[in-house]
């Protein structure tokens, strides 16, 4: 008896819990559009906007496949960024500063992959508070790396520009969750 009094109270509160949340945001626009309305408080709106365009199917995306669309091309960039990292630390003769920065970010660039998924696997769950906090931790390996190439010796232009992409296009899927949060 008191199992099923137990069970009542908890499937009440999980109502009332449920109940109290908004409903997510509508949008009447998709595709370009929406990238557009999305991409309005980005840091660089037009790499945003390009960003989210850059998949067939965001041409009648919805909101939340923008979303997905945008930590999809975050896990490439972060993937292909990680692959260009391992192709330097294969080189002879690197100078020991940048050896040593490139092992940081690679670090950075695997753990970055792995939030980024875990993103994705989040937001198709609709947790956006966990959307919110791995990306926010993908941001941070990303700022890791940052520093890394600017307060060493070592510098890797190249290295440089796709971290700052990387960057980019996190804060630009958070912007997104944000939105989408209820």
């Amino acid at each position: 008896m008191a199992g099923r009094i137990f069970l009542l109270f908890l499937c009440i509160v999980v109502t009332v819990v449920n109940a109290g949340k908004a409903p997510p945001p509508t949008f009447t626009e998709t595709g370009k559009a929406l990238a557009e309305k999305l991409c309005e408080k980005s840091e660089d709106k037009a790499f945003c906007i390009s960003s989210l365009t850059s998949r067939p199917e965001a041409d009648t995306a919805t909101a939340p496949k923008l979303g997905v669309i945008a930590l999809s091309v975050a896990s490439t960039n972060a993937s292909d960024t990680s692959l260009y990292i391992k192709s330097k630390l294969k080189q002879r003769n690197l100078e020991p500063a940048l050896e040593d920065t490139l092992d940081d970010c690679s670090k950075n660039y695997l753990d970055a992959v792995a939030q980024l998924d875990d993103s994705l696997a989040a937001l198709l769950a609709n947790a956006y508070i966990d959307v919110d906090i791995w990306l926010n931790t993908a941001i941070t390996d990303g700022e890791a790396c940052e520093d890394a190439l600017s307060e060493r010796a070592g510098n890797d232009a190249e290295l440089a520009r796709r971290n700052t992409n990387f960057l980019k296009l996190c804060k630009d899927a958070l912007l997104i969750n944000t939105i989408l949060t209820p």
